[in-house]
């Protein structure tokens, strides 16, 4: 059961990435870019941030694959969870602390609920190992 908790984390990562690249890009991207309330330098940081994210997010889901379908490798979906986990409590922290209106976005609950069904997984493939 373990193995397929990891797999599905590996599936709503790709899913997340694909609403990322897909949906979330042409909403936030060209209006980054156009804006004339940042510098030049402060709105490519900002790209380049955010394409950061989508290469996170492959990676974990590449990890999550990885460890979900070859044993022995708990450490690649224990690394996965704690990105997922990590950038989960980020969205979470800067919508509570921060500005709310991040709650309109999947920021602060999708990588959360990967990572909960990452730690299902990773939990229940050390009690069957």
């Amino acid at each position: 059961m373990g193995k397929h908790l990891l797999a599905l984390a590996s599936l709503l990562t790709v899913l997340v990435t694909a609403a990322h690249v897909f949906l979330g890009g042409p909403l936030v991207v060209p209006e980054l870019m156009a804006s004339k309330d940042v510098s030049e330098t402060v709105a490519w940081l900002l790209y380049f941030c955010w394409h950061d994210g989508t290469v996170a997010l492959l990676v974990a889901a590449v990890a999550f694959a990885y460890s979900a379908f070859k044993p022995g490798n708990r450490v690649v979906g224990v690394f996965a969870t704690a990105l997922v986990l990590g950038i989960g409590a980020l969205g979470l922290g800067v919508s509570l602390f921060g500005n709310g209106a991040l709650f309109s976005t999947p920021a602060p609950y999708a990588f959360n609920l990967i990572g909960v069904v990452a730690v299902a997984g990773l939990l229940l493939d050390q009690r069957a190992g």
